[in-house]
């Protein structure tokens, strides 16, 4: 998938993205228009996510794994409200970029403070399984439900947040391109409509917006801190790894010259270090296994992985402990309202956290204190191995060499040496590699271990707001739609002569063998604060259009749905109201294709089998004829209908498949199967300038 972006009439259209990894199967703009929501699977059969990209470079900001099977619907909307950044987060210290080599460790940091949406906005995503998911900013999931025996395959959200639409088809009764639209049961349609209740959303869109923005920012900070363990753990393991491979071949000599059982590394260190002389296995790994050259190297190296592991926990896992406490806080605070409880947050949960984290901070002092100890074993090690190398060098060649200054030594260190050498503690610094932890390792108390308990805690509390939002939605219309798709209309003659045996066949070209039904919400003026209007008395109207194949030419039909949102658990009674348009008496005119543009008018795909052209129109809602009584009249459309009338697309044109439109810019584009062009029309340009649009 690529994204373009359109640019003036003398220039080509600018490439933002050259590719998007990935097999997109839905897609929605942010209300914004700086973010895109890709449904796609991205590589693996069962690998089904939710990816965010940025509309301008592309790049990958977001991706959760929330469904099992394909997404086939998604859309994003504006909750209308706000959130700020917590006062606290400009007082602590910032979270700074985690420097991946000791090379670069004193190098300028930039912060590296995850960026969160200030906006509320609700992105909805329907699998073809039934499972429809919430997410806050696109990328906070706070209610998923299951409908089962249904597959959507479009959805809508309302703009207030109260209610959603979920059209989709049930395995016995999916469209088929069938030459009829007929079923076999007068109750049952081939495509279904279900309103669901969603209105807890719009009730504590505010509670919501807040506790998914700390609570994002909970994952974001963890998240930071995990790169970080990461990064300082990979960096200690390269350093320590090479010293226990130099210690290794330590061992082999000591093995092939050991003089009894009872001998090992920590008696020959020990012996060396009293008697100032080297045993048979050090003065055998000195002058064979070695050289001082890289005993310095190794204890450069080592020093050098201290020093990183020193700063990484000081200066970021630290800071980073304090962020974590710092969102715990505000956390608890809320979940002591009775508001904040009806979303699900829990306090004991929260307790639960903020245990955690006081446990990954003290294991990060103790860190700092392990640290400290094995720099001054390692120096006092590596003095007594050097002095002793460069001892043997200067008796073997005779010439004199740099001898380590005794002086840098202590007495302290000496004694602290010997007393873990006496202890038969870990030559290879065990204690500290453990402190960090390893990748695959659960059941030791490590920084590893300890933040993935933290991760997992933290994202427990999403899971709580998506089961106690869940419970409060329930589906409050089930309505069956019985249609045709359009191309059934249209004659053998009048089909592209592209490829024949379409024309033969009877079969629609892609993306035109089952009617596209378009769904939008109308716009409703609600006054700020006014939750029990949100609750009981505003009526909901949805709108639906679709083009339907007929004998006598593909007809545009309306729908309009009104309901009237009530107390919870009362009974709804919905209304429908409908419209059916046809082009012309003589059945020359076919409508393909149609788009929801605004409030009041309607885009659709207008052909003329006589004249051989396709035109877009708009047309204007408040002339359509709606009955609630069957059986609902056919109407012909006239010419005060059509609002605005494009002039005539080019011939690749005749049977475009899809067609997308965005009031906000005034563009309506229009994409042929046939000769693979997208054509972009401007809506707002002047009558007389339709020509060169």
């Amino acid at each position: 998938m690529s994204i373009y972006r359109l640019l003036s009439e003398d220039q080509s259209p600018k490439l933002l993205s050259e590719k998007i990894t990935g097999v997109g199967t839905a897609l929605a703009w942010s209300p914004c228009g700086r973010r895109l929501a890709v449904g796609d699977r991205l590589g693996g059969i069962m690998d089904y996510s939710i990816t965010i990209y940025d509309g301008e470079t592309g790049a990958v900001l977001h991706n959760r794994r929330s469904h099992g099977v394909a997404v086939a619907a998604v859309c994003w909307v504006d909750g209308d409200c706000a959130w700020q950044d917590p006062a606290w987060s400009q007082m602590l210290p910032p979270l700074l970029s985690v420097p991946s080599a000791p090379s670069n460790m004193f190098a300028e940091p930039r912060e590296d403070a995850p960026s969160f949406p200030t906006k509320f906005t609700l992105l909805a995503s329907a699998d073809e399984g039934g499972h429809v998911v919430m997410a806050v900013g696109g990328t906070f999931p706070v209610q998923a439900q299951d409908l089962p025996g249904i597959r959507p395959i479009a959805l809508q959200l309302s703009r207030d947040c109260r209610c959603l639409a979920v059209l989709g088809c049930t395995p016995s009764l999916e469209p088929s391109s069938a030459a009829t639209s007929s079923v076999s049961s007068g109750s049952e349609g081939d495509l279904t409509v279900l309103i669901l209740d969603v209105r807890k959303l719009a009730i504590r869109r505010r509670e919501l917006s807040q506790c998914a923005a700390l609570v994002e920012r909970l994952a974001g900070v963890a998240s930071y801190a995990q790169q970080a363990v990461d990064t300082l753990a990979n960096v200690w393991r390269s350093a320590a790894s090479t010293f226990s491979n130099k210690l290794k071949a330590f061992f082999d000599c000591l093995q092939a010259y050991s003089g009894g059982p009872d001998t090992d590394v920590h008696s020959e260190l020990l012996f060396t270090l009293c008697t100032g002389n080297p045993s048979d296995a050090l003065h055998a790994f000195l002058t064979r296994q070695t050289t001082p050259q890289q005993l310095s190297r190794i204890e450069k190296g080592l020093m050098q992985a201290i020093e990183y592991v020193n700063l990484v926990t000081c200066t970021r896992l630290q800071v980073a402990v304090q962020h974590l406490l710092a969102i715990i806080q505000d956390l608890k605070a809320c979940s002591g309202t009775q508001r904040f409880k009806s979303i699900g947050l829990d306090n004991g949960l929260l307790c639960q956290l903020d245990t955690q984290t006081l446990s990954f901070a003290s294991m990060t002092e103790h860190l700092l204190l392990d640290c400290s100890k094995a720099r001054c074993f390692v120096r006092t090690l590596f003095q007594l191995l050097l002095f002793q190398a460069q001892k043997l060098t200067e008796s073997t060649e005779g010439t004199p060499s740099n001898r380590p200054d005794s002086k840098a030594i202590s007495s302290a260190d000496i004694d602290d040496f010997v007393a873990a050498v006496r202890e038969r503690r870990s030559l290879e610094l065990e204690e500290v590699t453990r402190r960090i932890g390893k990748a695959q390792a659960t059941d030791e108390e490590s920084l590893v271990t300890q933040l993935a308990t933290l991760t997992a805690a933290a994202e427990g509390l999403g899971t709580q707001l998506c089961a106690a939002m869940a419970r409060h939605s329930q589906v409050l219309v089930e309505q069956r739609l019985r249609l045709a798709p359009p191309w059934q209309s249209l004659r053998p003659e009048h089909r592209p002569e592209v490829r024949p045996e379409l024309a033969r066949s009877g079969a629609s070209p892609r993306g035109m063998a089952r009617p596209v039904v378009h769904m939008a919400w109308e716009d409703r003026e609600v006054k700020e604060d006014s939750d029990q209007a949100l609750a009981e008395t505003l009526p909901e109207q949805l709108r639906l259009f679709w083009c339907d194949g007929a004998e006598g030419g593909a007809q545009l039909c309306f729908a309009r749905l009104r309901i009237e949102v009530r107390a919870r658990g009362a009974p709804i009674q919905p209304e429908l109201a409908m419209a059916r348009l046809k082009a012309d008496a003589a059945g020359a005119g076919h409508f393909l294709l149609c788009r929801g543009y605004d409030a009041t008018r309607v885009a659709v795909l207008l052909q003329d089998a006589q004249q051989m052209t396709t035109r877009v129109c708009l047309l204007d809602l408040e002339a359509v004829p709606f009955r609630t009584d069957p059986p609902v009249m056919l109407t012909e459309l006239t010419e005060q209908d059509a609002v605005r009338q494009s002039a005539p697309l080019p011939e690749s044109y005749w049977c475009a498949s899809a067609m997308r439109v965005m009031s906000q810019r005034g563009v309506c584009s229009v994409y042929s199967w046939r000769a693979r062009r997208l054509l972009t029309l401007d809506m707002d340009a002047d009558e007389d300038d339709m020509d060169d649009d």
